[in-house]
């Protein structure tokens, strides 16, 4: 029998009895949490007074909680033929089920047996990682996906799994409910196994005597799913102390924290959904997007969009899928996508197959869904090849556009990272090196300050004004080399954004 928390969260089973007593004959269940499903069924079969058969292709058919398996069940056909054979109501947990389905004789099994199914409380579930219904069946299939763990879930995994540490391995860990609410936290967006092995090493490591057991779990799990290539967790230790200027931005960004404030959720204020930042190349657009996770103490994660048709061709919209509803489970999180453009732009559907209209459904519908606690920050460097249906409103609160820097903000960047370099940003003339970068993005002005420190450091001269000035002269911005492109963008943005520097941007 599973080791899973004995008491799966009520809506999921609520789901899953529902499905049971529609009369579905199959249900495909997509999961890689076999022993977590299994509890499940083992609860709703108790709940129902009926039997929980579960086959592998190890064991057999065999009752749960009976003497052993059915002779002879070892193989799936004559698993179903056993099943079609049994009266009375019962639930069929066939693992590995994905098998079945690629194999035309047993399709043809599973119909003849669903067939005398159809008015009993008589279900076969069918789980795996990767379930492909074919058209044969397909009416005859109820779908069921067991999402991650949620809050409740974990805080009974965490008390569980602080007793089998104190019991098996003599690990004492006497915290409160608070901090194992807070440890509860550190683990969402992990699978029962994945999150029970995190804090097991944790306790074991000694961890809990250092009182940092939460912070702990949480950098393990950065660790544990930060190679995950689409989902990548960041360390939210910046904020818009490093950002000069968008002070539109920041305001309209000032402003929405407050609904994440007791007395702004008391007085009914609906929390934010999220921004997209559009604009110039370097200027600031994904450090607004890190920043937003510092300022308001929230975790962020950056999701590679592109990275779905690079790795996971054949699987992207599960994939996808994954994703966001790992980011859901983690909650409250700021979900960086880092160019958006890449992962969802217009294109034909004839080129993939119909893939990328089928990614930005799969994104469109979560956008449309209450995603409490999630905020989304997504950063373009090319809107024009971002469909009509990810623009229109709703789908973010606000679209801000990030035009090159004034010569105030220029001057501002300057003093930013001159003192990032340990320069005191008084020794220097910042307004004559904001007239000289006219034009100049924030990160040209960064590169052109690493460039000068070369050339001061070759000259066994300090770092000065003119040094920076004359760099400056050597380069040409992009607003000059992608004049054209620039004016576009700008004519794009005129009535369709609001300027991130604020309302009387120019």
């Amino acid at each position: 029998m599973s080791t899973a928390p004995s008491l799966p969260t009520p809506p999921l089973r609520d789901d899953l009895r529902l499905l049971v007593h529609s009369h579905f004959p199959l249900i495909a269940a997509e999961t890689t949490e076999e022993d977590r499903l299994e509890s499940l069924l083992a609860a709703i079969a108790a709940e129902l007074h009926i039997p929980l058969f579960v086959w592998t292709m190890t064991t057999g058919l065999a009752l749960l909680g009976g003497q052993g398996p059915i002779y002879g069940t070892s193989q799936p056909a004559s698993c179903l033929a056993n099943v079609a054979l049994m009266r009375g109501d019962g639930i069929y947990l066939l693992k590995d089920g994905a098998k079945y389905l690629k194999d035309d004789v047993l399709v043809r099994a599973l119909r003849d047996v669903s067939a005398k199914f159809k008015h009993a409380r008589r279900s076969i579930v069918l789980c795996g990682a990767n379930l492909e219904v074919p058209a044969e069946i397909a009416d005859q299939v109820a779908h069921f996906h067991l999402g991650l763990p949620d809050h409740p879930a974990l805080v009974a995994l965490v008390r569980q799994t602080l007793a089998e540490a104190a019991s098996q391995d003599d690990v004492q860990c006497p915290i409160d409910a608070g901090e194992q609410d807070r440890v509860a936290q550190a683990l969402a967006g992990m699978t029962f196994e994945k999150a029970r092995g995190t804090l097991r090493k944790c306790l074991i490591a000694g961890r809990c005597s250092l009182g940092t057991l939460a912070s702990d779990v949480m950098a393990e799990k950065r660790a544990a799913l930060g190679c995950a290539d689409v989902l990548d967790f960041v360390k939210a230790d910046f904020s818009f102390n490093n950002v000069a200027g968008l002070a539109g931005l920041r305001a309209w960004l000032a402003e929405r924290r407050s609904a994440l404030t007791p007395e702004g959720q008391k007085f009914g204020l609906e929390p934010p959904r999220g921004v997209l930042i559009t604009g110039m190349q370097g200027c600031g657009k994904s450090l607004c997007a890190r920043a937003v996770a510092g300022e308001w103490g929230l975790q962020l994660a950056r999701f590679d969009a592109g990275s779905l048709y690079d790795k996971y061709v054949g699987e992207s919209e599960k994939r996808l899928r994954v994703v966001l509803e790992m980011a859901l489970s983690m909650a409250p999180l700021v979900l960086w996508i880092d160019e958006i453009e890449k992962g969802f732009a217009s294109g034909s559907a004839d080129a993939d197959a119909g893939l990328s209209q089928r990614i930005l459904g799969t994104f469109l519908t979560w956008l449309q869904e209450p995603h409490a606690g999630v905020f989304l920050a997504a950063t373009s460097n090319d809107i024009s090849k971002l469909p009509p249906e990810l623009l229109r409103k709703g789908r973010f609160d606000e679209i801000f556009f990030v035009d090159l820097p004034t010569a105030e903000e220029r001057a501002a960047i300057f003093g930013l990272h001159l003192k990032k370099r340990g320069r005191d940003p008084e020794q220097f003339d910042l307004g004559a090196l904001a007239a000289a970068s006219e034009g100049f993005s924030g990160a040209e002005i960064e590169q052109a300050i690493i460039a000068s420190l070369y050339t001061a450091f070759s000259r066994k001269a300090q770092l000065s004004t003119e040094i920076i000035r004359g760099e400056l002269g050597r380069t040409v911005p992009l607003s000059i080399t992608r004049r054209e492109d620039i004016g576009a963008l700008r004519e794009w943005a005129r009535n369709r954004a609001v300027p991130a520097a604020g309302p009387h941007a120019q």
